[in-house]
């Protein structure tokens, strides 16, 4: 048996009868120093593999998984990637590339940890659905703030292959996409970073932005074209919750994914404040006007026009709030208290009868107070969708 290790890749020649491992682990370990995202073992100079020989790759990948890394292996014969598959702890670990420069073209799209700048804010776009609008909307909300725009191209693995196999059609349609995001950072001056995370499911968002320290996140979850990752809503909603961070689910963008909101409409349910202020910064600059509604809720078994005195006040200190904060952005805004019979699906009705072409809704982390009343109406503007929406969510 002739083992060479060589920049990122380990050569085997030979058989391999026996766990030859500790042989390798060494050479292993020096390749790593300098090739942190992973090696490459080499196995096209082989003439034989048996089943004991095959904990070889069992024992590889063990140790390079603990190293954070990522390990390919090149070379293999058909024949003994059947005898390495029979071997537990090898069936599910075996990502096999088709030549060393596919190998090396994967490993090189991998980072131990996601890179940030120096700005004191980060904000994270998944290169997923109508990522345009997502990255549109996240510059907007940038503006002005220290802040740095972090893509990331989430590339889902089946569960039938091991999580670090290479896919390159997959990375390389990933790549022309994260370029395209950056050059429309660019135009708007901002810093940006590209990283490429290898997931089962786009949940594990969270667990990228977590390394990332982030800040917010906007995730368009409208359907992409046929062939592009997209996210449902079903699981962005999960995610939503989960998070740390603030999310913003952005949902029913135009075909122009940079064309500014004109009419924007906001239910003062929930954290409506901060959706304000969120959208204060969407329409900065811009000849569009806000509406902020206080729905008052009156029972079936009274008139529309009975006397709530209480709602009545809250609703003229709304209106108060949200001209302080029209101000402090220079934007338009208008506040004014509707009265339904249900604050749910009454401003539904508003949204589809007023014309708006934006929808933002926003509840806090707290599930107290009329956290369920705002949650409800954002969801049922998902779904019924009579305007493009934003469902954000603030930071934990």
């Amino acid at each position: 048996m002739i083992i060479e290790a060589r920049d990122d890749t380990i050569t085997l020649r030979g058989e391999v009868k026996s766990n030859i491992w500790p042989a390798i682990q060494a050479a292993a370990a020096l390749l790593l120093e300098n090739h942190p995202t992973g090696i490459i073992l080499d196995g096209s100079g082989l003439t034989k593999v048996t089943a004991r020989g095959a904990q070889t790759f069992s024992d590889a990948f063990d140790f390079i998984a603990s190293q954070n890394a990522r390990i390919m292996v090149v070379g293999l014969t058909d024949e003994m990637i059947e005898v390495g598959q029979e071997v537990p702890g090898v069936r599910s670990q075996l990502p096999i590339a088709a030549n060393v420069d596919e190998a090396r073209a994967s490993l090189a799209l991998g980072e131990l940890t996601p890179r940030r700048g120096k700005a004191h804010i980060a904000g994270v776009v998944p290169i997923i659905g109508n990522w345009r609008r997502a990255v549109y909307f996240a510059d907007k909300l940038a503006v002005g703030e220290s802040c740095e725009m972090h893509l990331v191209d989430l590339i889902k693995v089946p569960r039938t292959l091991p999580i670090g196999s290479p896919l390159p059609e997959r990375e390389a349609s990933g790549q022309t996409r994260l370029e395209e995001a950056q050059s429309l950072v660019r135009q708007t001056g901002l810093k940006s970073f590209a990283h490429v995370e290898r997931v089962r499911s786009e949940t594990a968002l969270n667990d990228f932005a977590e390394r990332l320290n982030g800040n917010f996140t906007v995730i368009s979850i409208d359907r992409a074209p046929k062939g592009e990752p997209s996210m449902d809503e079903s699981e962005a909603l999960s995610l939503q919750e989960a998070s740390a961070l603030e999310v913003s689910l952005i949902k029913g963008a135009p075909s122009d994914a940079t064309r500014p909101p004109a009419s924007v409409v906001i239910s003062a349910v929930g954290a409506w404040d901060h959706a304000l202020e969120h959208a204060c910064k969407l329409v900065t600059g811009e000849e569009a006007a806000i509406t902020v509604i206080y729905p008052i809720a009156i029972p079936r078994t009274e008139p529309l026009d009975a006397p709530r005195p209480d709602a009545e006040a809250a609703a003229a200190d709304c209106e108060k709030e949200a001209l302080r904060i029209g101000k402090r952005y220079n934007v338009k805004v208008n506040a004014r208290a509707e009265r339904v019979r249900d604050r749910v699906l009454g401003f539904v009705k508003l949204v589809e009868a007023g014309g708006f072409d934006l929808a933002v809704i926003g509840v806090k982390r707290e599930t107290t107070g009329d956290y369920a009343v705002a949650h409800s109406t954002a969801v049922a503007l998902l779904d019924e969708l009579p305007c493009e929406t934003v469902f954000l969510r603030t930071a934990g």
